[in-house]
């Protein structure tokens, strides 16, 4: 089984290793570790330092990429490519559950466990890192990460603002030209200028609910644009 791990992770993988035991710890689930009467052997120490260094690069490239999304957005993308559910994904792709050691009291089926193969993944990472370095996890990292796609779950202001930047290295400007109603129920009419022509308008129960929709109605106009371009 050990032979075969090193195989994969040499040949389908494209991993370096140089500290076997290393990679063997990080495919060694607390269950089989308890049964060897070793359960400092698990893959529970790697597992935590592969969420960190995961998570800390996912964070520094798309700081990188968005250079004006708010920190409530670079959070909303981060969740979007780290997460049990998407990790689980990336390892059952890569078959991790065919190299993980399981104790006999394990039940159920390896790759059917979500938690279980997220901290399998996470536990390659860390493994990565200290047998390798930084350099070579994040080569791992981008090949199983499309972190630039993360821009969709950027809220349509945060879009349309990196939009607006890439095209003309300026800001939309966003004009409140109507509010109306009882104080209690009001409702907000906003326009959005680029270059001083409007682009969008939008209405709500107040001014940020409004501007989102100003903001989604002129990204439709610029991605109808581009797509006249090409």
């Amino acid at each position: 089984m050990k032979k075969a791990l090193f195989q994969k992770l040499s040949g389908a993988l494209g991993v370096d290793v140089h500290n076997k035991n290393l990679f063997k710890k990080a495919f060694t689930h607390k269950t089989y570790a308890w049964g060897t009467g070793n359960p400092a052997d698990s893959n529970e120490r790697l597992e935590f330092l592969g969420d960190s260094v995961l998570n800390l690069y996912i964070s520094e490239r798309l700081y990188g990429i968005f250079p004006d999304a708010e920190e409530g957005a670079l959070t909303r993308m981060r969740s979007h490519l780290v997460n049990t559910k998407r990790l689980a994904k990336i390892s059952k792709e890569l078959n991790l559950h065919e190299m993980l050691e399981v104790g006999d009291s394990f039940e159920g089926e390896i790759s059917e466990q979500t938690s279980i193969m997220a901290d399998t993944f996470e536990a390659l990472v860390g493994a990565i890192y200290i047998d390798s370095g930084w350099s070579k996890l994040t080569e791992f990292i981008e090949k199983h990460f499309a972190i630039e796609e993360a821009s969709d779950k950027l809220d349509s202001k945060s879009r349309l603002q990196q939009e607006i930047q890439k095209m003309y290295a300026i800001l939309p400007e966003y004009k409140v030209i109507s509010e109306e109603g009882l104080p209690h129920k009001k409702n907000f009419i906003v326009e959005i200028s680029v270059q001083g022509i409007v682009r969008g308008k939008g209405c709500g129960p107040n001014k940020k609910i409004a501007e989102a929709n100003a903001a989604k109605e002129a990204l439709t106009f610029y991605e109808k644009k581009k797509g006249v371009r090409s």
